[in-house]
C-alpha cells in the first residue's frame, strides 16, 4: 500500500514481488468455497493491477496471472528466482559428526519448518515405507515449528536437529545422501536450491516451485505421491554409481541460480542500468572487506 502511495504521490514506477499464492492458500487452508475464491480473485486482480509489473518465483504462477482468469499482459509478468549463498557449496561433513551415524548409513534430510504446509506429517509414513525397502535407513529433520512434538511422538526413530545455524547447514546437507520436500504449496523452494548448491539430489512433489528447479532423472525426481516419492528414494539409495551422478548434475543446476545471472535481469525487467549496479555492489563489497 506504501508503494501504492508513492508510485501516485511521486509518479514513480512501482512493482510487486508475489511470493505466496493466495489462492492455494485460501483454497486449502482457508477453505474458501467457490463464491469466496472468486473474490479473493478479483482482489488479487485490482490490487496487483494497480502496480507497473509482477515479479513471480515459478513458471504455474506466471501462467495463471497471464491466463484467462487474470488477464494480465505478459510482458508486465516477470519471472524471477531467489540463489543461495555462497557459503552452500560441498563440505567434507561426515555423518558421525552430523547425524551420529556411521558414515555407509543411508541418510534422507528434511530441512525447513516443521508445519503442516511444509508436508512433515507425511513423514513417518514415507519412513516406514523406506525401512521396509532399506533398514538401515535413518531420517533427519533440520529445523523447529509447531508440528515438532507431534512429529516426534510419530517419528521416534527419527533423527531430530532442531534449529540449525545458517552457517552450519551446508555441513548438514552435505553429510546427508539427498534432500526430501513434502511440501506441494511452496512457490519456489530455498531448501532445494541450497541442497543442490550443496551437491546432493532432491525428491520432491512435481508442483510449483521445485518442479521448475529439479531436472527430473537428473537431479532429483519430482513425484505424484508419497508411494513414488519411498520408490524413487529406495531405487537411488541402493544405486550409488548413480548418486554420484545426481551429485555432480546437482552442482552444475546450482549455476544456473547464481546472483550474476538472476539480478542483471531482473534490474533489466524494471528498467535499470545492471551493470552500473553491480559495479556498486562489487564496489561496496571491496568496501566492506577493506
Amino acid at each position: 500500500v506504501l508503494a501504492l502511495y508513492l508510485k501516485q504521490a511521486y509518479t514513480v514506477p512501482a512493482y510487486f514481488y508475489a511470493h505466496t499464492d493466495w489462492m492455494m492458500f485460501a483454497r486449502t487452508v482457508l477453505n474458501f468455497d467457490g463464491h469466496n475464491l472468486a473474490r479473493m480473485r478479483r482482489l488479487l486482480r485490482a490490487f496487483y493491477g494497480a502496480f507497473d509489473g509482477l515479479f513471480v518465483l515459478n513458471s504455474d504462477q506466471r501462467k495463471w496471472l497471464t491466463g484467462s482468469s487474470m488477464g494480465f499482459d505478459a510482458s508486465k509478468v516477470f519471472q524471477t528466482a531467489h540463489w543461495a549463498d555462497e557459503g552452500f557449496t560441498p563440505r567434507p561433513a561426515g555423518k558421525d559428526k552430523i547425524f551420529g551415524l556411521k558414515n555407509n548409513e543411508p541418510v534422507v534430510l528434511f530441512a525447513g519448518r516443521v508445519s503442516d504446509e511444509k508436508g512433515v506429517m507425511e513423514l513417518p509414513q514415507l519412513y516406514q515405507k523406506l525401512r521396509s525397502k532399506i533398514p538401515g535407513v535413518k531420517i533427519a529433520v533440520a529445523g523447529r515449528g509447531p508440528c515438532e512434538q507431534e512429529l516426534r511422538a510419530a517419528m521416534p526413530e527419527g533423527i531430530f536437529l532442531g534449529w540449525v545455524d545458517h552457517d552450519e547447514l551446508p555441513g548438514v546437507y552435505s553429510a546427508a545422501d539427498l534432500l526430501v520436500l513434502p511440501s506441494r504449496f511452496d512457490t519456489f523452494g530455498c531448501v532445494v536450491l541450497e541442497a543442490l548448491s550443496c551437491g546432493i539430489p532432491v525428491v520432491a512433489y512435481n508442483t510449483k516451485g521445485p518442479k521448475d528447479i529439479i531436472v527430473h532423472g537428473e537431479t532429483g525426481f519430482l513425484v505424484k505421491n508419497r508411494g513414488e516419492m519411498a520408490e524413487v528414494i529406495s531405487k537411488l539409495l541402493r544405486d550409488e554409481k548413480r548418486i554420484k551422478s545426481f551429485r555432480r548434475a546437482a552442482l552444475k543446476r546450482a549455476e544456473d541460480y547464481s546472483v550474476a545471472k538472476i539480478l542483471p535481469r531482473f534490474l533489466d525487467d524494471i528498467g535499470l542500468p545492471a551493470e552500473a549496479a553491480l559495479c556498486r555492489e562489487s564496489r561496496d563489497r571491496k568496501k566492506s572487506a577493506g
